[in-house]
């Protein structure tokens, strides 16, 4: 398989590389990230190749295609900027970092199969279990970039035929190794285990849910969207245990070994949660199910963070 990926100094992108097989040969984009050429050589995978290029710029998008070639086999775009209350401050950068970057690389590339990573945040402002064709009608300039690249991908297949088939992939998120500082995870870990703290501060009254998967399991969803037969729809890509924030932060207390732990809620938080995302799309197109409990994954996650 011959794969673009962009984004893949992220999170998810990285640990999609460790686990990626031998025989796909992989251009991994990154923009900004300096330690990750040194991180692409270090997994000793010469099918692997790391190329900067910047998104946002259309001459950077045209020097790639032009360099690299416009055809591909498979694209999996994991690019953008993952920062709710970031774009609430900045809706305009928050546009061109989701959206314009977007549009720049599929003016200039040609895929057989396209997948785009958006987000469950499109459905901001439903309450209960979502699906693909639930009705979505975000107000979070997060969530309304992300919307718009989805029906992007759907005008350049549709309209351009530029990308011949493509998958949009609703992420609920994940938690492990290389999650950005900031995450709710990492910080829980640091602080329980790492720190010794016995107390978390959150946002809000705690009852938003969060409903994400150990990065293992999204990245064998990932492996089988590329390897699969599934396309031109949208699927959720979700946990399917959401749990209330401050019932999360309890939960990761008792794993590591705490008896209670004393929750701080101040503030608002930035966005309110009262979705989950159903599995059942995932479950009957690839036969995924997420394998990795919470216990096992914060233990791993910490054994990482320890490490």
């Amino acid at each position: 398989m011959k794969l673009l990926v962009t984004g893949a100094s992220g999170f998810v992108g990285r640990n999609l590389l460790l686990k990626a097989p031998a025989d796909w040969r992989i251009t991994a984009l990154y923009n900004n990230d300096e330690g990750f050429s040194e991180f692409v050589g270090g997994l000793g995978a010469p099918n692997i190749v790391a190329v900067q290029c910047d998104l946002s710029s259309p001459d950077a998008t045209i020097a790639l295609s032009q360099q690299y070639g416009a055809d591909w086999e498979c694209c999996l775009y994991l690019a953008g900027r993952v920062d709710i209350p970031w774009s609430v401050r900045e809706p305009r950068a928050d546009l061109l970092t989701n959206t314009v970057s977007l549009l720049n690389l599929l003016e200039n590339v040609h895929v057989n199969k396209f997948v785009y990573f958006s987000s469950g945040a499109v459905y901001e402002g439903s309450t209960g279990e979502v699906r693909p064709g639930t009705a979505v009608k975000p107000t979070l300039p997060y969530a309304i970039s992300k919307l718009a690249c989805e029906h992007y991908v759907e005008c350049f297949h549709h309209r351009r035929k530029s990308l011949a088939s493509y998958l949009i992939v609703r992420f609920f998120g994940a938690y492990g190794p290389y999650e950005a500082p900031h995450k709710i995870y990492t910080r829980l870990i640091r602080a329980f285990a790492l720190d010794g703290h016995d107390r978390y501060t959150i946002y809000g009254d705690g009852g938003n849910l969060i409903d994400a998967m150990y990065i293992d399991d999204a990245v064998d969803a990932i492996l089988r969207m590329l390897t699969g037969d599934h396309w031109n729809t949208i699927v959720n890509l979700a946990g399917g245990n959401p749990t209330r924030v401050d019932d999360l932060v309890r939960q990761v207390g008792k794993v590591l070994g705490l008896p209670s732990v004393i929750v701080d809620k101040q503030s608002i938080a930035n966005e309110r949660n009262e979705f989950w995302g159903s599995t059942v799309e995932m479950r009957d197109a690839f036969g995924f199910k997420p394998q990795i409990e919470l216990n096992e994954g914060v233990r791993r996650f910490r054994d990482f963070l320890a490490g």
